[in-house]
């Protein structure tokens, strides 16, 4: 197993970064719920229509499905720092600490 060396600093800006993400994500998907939404209502028909249609849904789709992954590593980056900070408190950490 590798050492592991875990940046607090490196922490930080990665939540930060996430937050912006998260914005982003969350805007993109609703941009792309309105498109669809105004187009299946809209007057247009025929291939092009139903083909930029299709287009629309399946980046909906992968929005959807990025926005839920996005969720779990949101959350594995924000319990980073409790890991962190119980492996501080085992036994272990302390007798390396005492070394």
């Amino acid at each position: 197993m590798g050492n592991v060396k875990i940046d607090a600093a490196k922490v930080a800006e990665a939540k930060k970064s996430a937050v912006i993400v998260e914005k982003s994500l969350e805007a993109t998907h609703k941009k792309c719920k309105s498109v669809i939404s105004y187009v299946e209502g809209a007057s247009w028909s025929g291939k092009s229509r139903d083909a930029f249609l299709t287009f629309m849904e399946l980046i909906e789709q992968y929005h959807a499905d990025v926005k839920k992954n996005f969720k779990k590593q949101k959350k594995a980056l924000n319990a980073l720092e409790d890991y962190v900070e119980d492996f501080e408190n085992t036994s272990y950490s302390k007798d390396v600490k005492r070394l």
